[in-house]
């Protein structure tokens, strides 16, 4: 999921994942380039919130 989304992370605002998801400032920014690893408590809550992002989105919400 991390490499995820250093593939993609011109695409995404890591502060604004960081704040809906409730992480400290720069815990997440810090995973994505490498300084440290994302802590376990918030490997769940990164990897439901990255499912949704990523779903396809609907026929209808397309049209």
């Amino acid at each position: 999921m991390i490499e995820w989304m250093q593939k993609n992370k011109k695409f995404l605002s890591i502060r604004a994942i960081e704040q809906h998801l409730e992480m400290p400032d720069s815990t997440l920014i810090k995973a994505v380039n490498g300084s440290q690893n994302l802590p376990k408590k918030y490997e769940e809550r990164l990897s439901k919130f990255l499912m949704v992002l990523q779903k396809p989105q609907s026929a209808k919400a397309k049209n």
